[in-house]
């Protein structure tokens, strides 16, 4: 738990210190908040945001800030999502697809390569999510 606290702080320490693109897409049951090319982690992985205490971090952040009301976290939840660390720009993330179930919600995420020309560097793309329900969210890639 200690592990998965350290490295949220850390992507939201990052975040606040990268560029950021606006809200990118909206649906019934999910926003992509945003996305950029620089500011994640050098490793991949995802978080579920459920719960007050770690929302409350993405509260101070100014880049998410400004997507998110302090009374969200009672109806939905949130995925950050980090890519890893790339040799070169151009890489994106694809929500396939938001099922609701039952008992849970499955989210379906595709990471999309660069076509075609991209930026030589080496970036760090991340992600966050809104999902629009407080059940369990199961992450299908």
């Amino acid at each position: 738990m200690i592990k998965k606290f350290a490295s949220f702080v850390l992507l939201v320490t990052l975040f606040s210190c990268s560029t950021s693109k606006q809200p990118m897409l909206s649906q019934p049951m999910y926003d992509v908040l945003f996305g950029s090319d620089y500011g994640g982690a050098s490793f991949q992985f995802y978080e579920i945001v459920s719960d007050e205490k770690e929302f409350n971090i993405l509260l101070t952040d100014e880049m998410i800030k400004p997507y998110v009301k302090k009374e969200d976290i009672n109806t939905c939840n949130f995925i950050l999502v980090n890519m890893g660390e790339k040799k070169s720009g151009g890489y994106t993330l694809e929500v396939k697809k938001v099922e609701e179930l039952a008992d849970k919600i499955l989210v379906t995420l595709k990471e999309i390569e660069p076509k075609g020309f991209a930026t030589m560097a080496v970036t760090k793309p991340c992600y966050v999510i809104k999902i629009k329900s407080k059940k369990p969210i199961e992450i299908v890639q």
